[in-house]
């Protein structure tokens, strides 16, 4: 089905061959369509702020505006029943269905797919709780519509799943799924601001272009795994590649003192990442080609690791800005973790520091 969604799912996804790695699915089709999650909350967002830009009002009502709520409602609809439509068109479609199942997928990628998920989710409830308090409903309602929205859209994903032969539904996508809600919620209820942001990052990665050599006489290169894997395109490799996102947990130290001292910027925040390295398949390196394999990198030169991360962040909500419009694309643009120096420690007990750490 060609419509407005087709460039953009096939952007995103790279390769809806199944391939297999030490007796492993690869998932990468399932990874595209995680990645697809986060775009209707952004095309929601963008669509909504469309409007808001037409109609010259960036702040959220006084009281509640049915105006303002019924084309949100209308847009929000329009957006989630097309994207549902066009992800069925493109992942499911071709896939053989089968009844109601559940799929175990806890501990791949070290488990760098569930903090995806946290991340996702989270972004997904303040984008659309903020959405909701522009519409002029209370501080309340904002907060249960937002993370209600949030977590359907996510559990209509992992229900396509579950009717597909090749994946299935996933408890613990949904676990983390509620985990990256109640982050938001928490924080809403207790102080009715984010004090904790969650954010991402993506640090490109050079791939080995050496020629590998399969036991079955075949060849490749563990950059044409990651193209296989994470695509080739920036959009693509900072939505799905494990290598080069970290995500983030950015505190403002500012927010949790009575009295701010005057050295502290209000809008300084640290933060704390998670990323992995050398992560060539959902749990092992090792993986099948159609021209030959299987192929494996060398764990040695190549060893599955997680590393944490500690750098200096910026909350852009926090920004002396007056202008409603700037204000509220710098409230958008902050689940992304400001480039800052950083200092690491990986699971082999290597600390490293980085000038500049995207």
């Amino acid at each position: 089905m060609d419509n407005i969604f087709t460039p953009m799912l096939r952007s995103l996804s790279c390769s809806l061959t199944p391939d297999r790695h030490n007796g492993y699915p690869d998932f990468t089709g399932r990874r595209s369509r995680k990645a697809l999650a986060l775009v209707l909350g952004l095309t929601m967002m963008s669509i909504q702020g469309a409007w808001a830009q037409e109609f010259s009002f960036f702040s959220p009502a006084d009281s509640f505006q049915q105006h303002r709520f019924w084309t949100s409602v209308g847009i929000g609809t329009a957006a989630y029943g097309i994207t549902l439509v066009g992800l069925n068109e493109a992942w499911y479609a071709d896939t053989d269905r089968t009844r109601f199942h559940t799929f175990d997928d806890w501990g791949e990628w070290r488990y760098m797919d569930k903090l995806g998920h946290i991340w996702t989710t989270y972004s997904e409830t303040r984008w659309l709780t903020q959405g909701a308090r522009w519409t002029g409903m209370d501080p309340v309602a904002s907060r249960w519509t937002g993370t209600g929205i949030a977590l359907a859209l996510q559990t209509s994903v992992e229900v396509l799943d579950a009717f597909s032969a090749k994946w299935g539904f996933s408890w613990s996508d949904m676990g983390a799924n509620l985990i990256g809600a109640g982050v938001f919620v928490t924080q809403d209820i207790l102080w009715q601001e984010q004090r904790m942001l969650i954010k991402i990052s993506s640090n490109p990665v050079s791939y080995s272009g050496e020629t590998l050599i399969g036991t079955n006489g075949g060849t490749s290169s563990l950059r044409k795994r990651a193209h296989d894997l994470y695509g080739a395109s920036f959009a693509t490799q900072y939505l799905k590649d494990y290598n080069a996102m970290t995500i983030w947990m950015s505190i403002n130290p500012a927010s949790f003192l009575h009295q701010r001292p005057s050295w502290l910027p209000s809008w300084l925040n640290m933060a704390v990442g998670i990323s992995g390295e050398h992560l060539y398949g959902g749990y092992a390196n090792s993986w099948s080609e159609p021209e030959g394999g299987p192929f494996q990198a060398d764990p040695n030169t190549y060893p599955r690791l997680t590393q944490i991360f500690l750098s200096p962040d910026i909350d852009l909500s926090r920004l002396p800005v007056k202008s409603p419009f700037w204000r509220t694309l710098l409230h958008g643009l902050n689940f992304v973790k400001i480039p800052a120096p950083a200092l690491s420690l990986d699971s082999r007990g290597r600390w490293s520091g980085h000038w500049l750490y995207f």
